[in-house]
C-alpha cells in the first residue's frame, strides 16, 4: 500500500511539471506572435515614410492574413493619437501614436516624427478566461518630413 500511495505523489507532480512546461510554453509563443506584429506594422509605417491612408489599409489587409486580434484601450497622447481601427466600443486592435519634433538648426524646415506602434497581447485561457492584457510597444526610426508628419493624409 505504501509504494501505491507514493507512485500517486510522483504522478501529480509529473502531471503539475508538464502543464506549467506546456503554460510556458504557449504564453511565450503566443507572446513571440504580438512582437512579431508589432515589428510588421512598424515595418510597414517606416517602408512608406510615415503614416497615411495607405498604411492604414496595408495595416488592415496584413491583420487580415495574419488572424491576431488582441485588442485593448488606447491612452491619449499629449500630441493626439492617430486614427486606429476599432473593434468593439473603446477597444482597439493597434495604436499609433505620433511625436514630433523640429530639429533645431535645419535650414530646410524638416520635422523628426517619431510613430510609436502598440499592439496588444492578452493572457486568455479557455476555462478561466481573459486574465490580463499587456501592451506590447516599439518605435520607428525617425522619419524626416517638411510637413507636419502627425497628420494623417
Amino acid at each position: 500500500m505504501r509504494e501505491a500511495i507514493g507512485g500517486t505523489w510522483i504522478f501529480s507532480i509529473v502531471i503539475v511539471f508538464i502543464v506549467l512546461f506546456s503554460s510556458f510554453l504557449a504564453i511565450s509563443v503566443n507572446y513571440s506572435s504580438a512582437f512579431r506584429v508589432k515589428n510588421d506594422i512598424v515595418g510597414i509605417i517606416e517602408r512608406n515614410e510615415g503614416h497615411n491612408s495607405y498604411v492604414e489599409d496595408a495595416i488592415e489587409e496584413y491583420y487580415g492574413s495574419v488572424g491576431y486580434g488582441a485588442a485593448a484601450g488606447c491612452k491619449p497622447p499629449a500630441t493626439g493619437m492617430l486614427p486606429v481601427l476599432s473593434t468593439t466600443g473603446q477597444k482597439y486592435r493597434y495604436c499609433i501614436q505620433c511625436t514630433q519634433k523640429n530639429i533645431s538648426g535645419a535650414s530646410s524646415g524638416m520635422d523628426q516624427c517619431h510613430y510609436k506602434v502598440t499592439v496588444f497581447f492578452k493572457l486568455d485561457l479557455p476555462i478561466i478566461g481573459n486574465i490580463f492584457v499587456f501592451p506590447v510597444s516599439g518605435e520607428t526610426k525617425p522619419i524626416y518630413r517638411a510637413c507636419d508628419c502627425c497628420k494623417v493624409d
